[in-house]
């Protein structure tokens, strides 16, 4: 029983990647949709001897959430070929900056043909009732871009490293979506940019409570940044790192 619930779960995980798969190209023409879904389906010929209607309820019990679970699986396929692609390298960089340099700019080149479906998802992922799936999204490729880099934090720096590069590459993956030079150089001159501030998580060496201390200091400065917000992005890591989802590779 435990083995055939397991085979279960691995032919359906299977299954959703090569529809999410199918589906990308019909996703700047149709959008995120179920309509996205079934044109890319027909593309591989899934379950042709099925009706439409029927093959929409397939759909239906895959992704129960509709555009939002298409994109959550779209980001953790991308996930697994960066870290695929870049264990192929034979002369991976040695420094751990040079390596999630590397990583993002690999992740943004596997993504270059998805581009427009990319940009068409942020209005996706910015709406409220997503909150809490986006950022999943983003705490798993930030978790899985330092682990491939070889970090193996467990401390405090573990949430002050993932919450730094979520901001690195959230900010670059902006830029990048509208630049337009040869190669994406200046999309690799920005991240040099922010990379600078990733060098400077190891010198973070204050105790939690300081931290904590100098949040509720500034609380009601109304001028300044809001860091309760990063105690609660805090609170969702932990939740996120205990939890089987974002267990190590």
């Amino acid at each position: 029983m435990v083995s055939i619930m397991i085979n279960k779960i691995i032919d359906n995980t299977d299954i959703k990647f090569e529809l999410v798969r199918a589906m990308l190209p019909h996703v700047p023409f149709d959008g995120w949709t179920w309509i996205a879904m079934e044109n890319g389906a027909a593309d591989i010929s899934f379950e042709q001897s099925k009706t439409e209607s029927k093959r929409i309820n397939i759909y239906k019990n895959l992704f129960h959430n509709g555009a939002i679970d298409f994109i959550e699986v779209f980001s953790e396929v991308i996930d697994i070929e960066v870290k695929n692609n870049y264990n192929d390298i034979e002369n991976k960089p040695q420094r751990i900056p040079e390596k999630i340099k590397k990583l993002i700019l690999m992740r943004f080149s596997l993504c270059h043909k998805y581009k427009e479906a990319i940009r068409s998802s942020l209005s996706i992922t910015a709406l409220p009732k997503n909150s809490k799936k986006s950022i999943k999204m983003l705490y798993r490729t930030c978790n899985s871009i330092w682990r491939i880099s070889g970090d193996n934090a467990t401390d405090f720096s573990f949430y002050t490293k993932r919450i730094s590069l979520a901001a690195v590459y959230s900010s670059t993956l902006f830029f990048w979506l509208n630049d337009e030079s040869i190669d994406n150089k200046n999309t690799e001159q920005f991240l040099d940019r922010r990379l600078n501030d990733i060098s400077k998580i190891s010198k973070f060496k204050k105790p939690f409570n300081e931290l904590k201390s100098f949040s509720s200091n500034l609380k009601n400065t109304k001028n300044t940044i809001n860091i309760k917000s990063v105690f609660d992005i805090i609170k969702k890591l932990n939740q996120m790192k205990n939890s089987t989802f974002s267990k190590p590779f």
